[in-house]
């Protein structure tokens, strides 16, 4: 309803400015002359294809030629155009209002086009600011981050929680290597190992845990999945995972096990 309001309300507002600039032309015409009078009739043809459409446009051309030819080109006060100079006047104000018309169309969609295009980037960018926060929320609960290895490349990214899983600065710039330095000790071979077999296997889903010894010095149990990209040679291209800290868990596990060792040995 309120779309067709709007539409009526661009064709009102197209006759009444042509209204209002006749009676200023046919005022103008009064001391300075009809030809300059005329003249000023093209502003209100480019503000009303501007601001209200093409049709609108079409409006305020079709009542100006109307209005002009009764106020502003003789013999004025009649209808009709008895000679070639009166033609030839109402021609020249239809041809340039239809030029007027057709730039004005241009110049408003080009606007409008414009504020969609702004409106589309400011909601793309709110969207992604929100979702960056859901991602920093979720990284949080779980106590990890994600990580994507172009492994072509020798590229790596870590995202904020990953590298605060690993005790690095949040500056911190990812590589491959750093990566296999804070592997523990102990799984440094096992763990490497694993990744060669399901590359050599084409395999896509990795799954390990192990230990790694955060940038502090601290020891930490690390739940790894991901998933494998392969280029169309066979070759790995891609990993993408996340890292999430079950030190708490492997301690807890380990307690009950003690416990139970102890419980048994009674």
């Amino acid at each position: 309803m309120r779309s067709q309001q709007y539409v009526v309300w661009r064709y009102v507002a197209a006759a009444l400015l042509s209204l209002a600039f006749i009676a200023v032309a046919w005022a103008i015409g009064q001391f300075v002359g009809n030809d300059i009078a005329i003249a000023i009739l093209s502003i209100p043809i480019a503000l009303s294809a501007f601001y209200g459409g093409l049709g609108p446009g079409l409006v305020s051309v079709m009542i100006l030629m109307t209005l002009a030819d009764y106020f502003l080109i003789p013999p004025i006060y009649t209808l009709g155009l008895p000679d070639v100079k009166s033609v030839s006047t109402d021609l020249v104000l239809g041809i340039s209002g239809l030029v007027l018309c057709g730039l004005g169309e241009i110049g408003r969609n080009a606007l409008l086009q414009a504020s969609n295009d702004a409106e589309i980037l400011r909601v793309a960018q709110h969207q992604l600011l929100v979702n960056e926060e859901r991602f920093r929320i979720t990284e949080q609960l779980v106590s990890g981050g994600v990580w994507d290895w172009d492994v072509q490349r020798g590229t790596v990214y870590w995202s904020d929680g990953f590298k605060r899983l690993c005790d690095f600065s949040l500056d911190e710039q990812p590589s491959y290597d750093s990566w296999v330095q804070s592997l523990h000790p102990e799984d440094h071979d096992r763990v490497l190992s694993e990744l060669n077999e399901m590359f050599a296997k084409k395999g896509h889903n990795w799954s390990s845990e192990y230990r790694i010894r955060t940038a502090t010095g601290r020891s930490r149990w690390v739940a790894s999945r991901g998933q494998a990209i392969y280029d169309e040679s066979g070759q790995p291209r891609r990993m993408v995972g996340i890292n999430v800290d079950v030190t708490a868990r492997h301690y807890g596990e380990n307690g009950v096990r003690l416990a139970n060792a102890r419980a048994g040995s009674r």
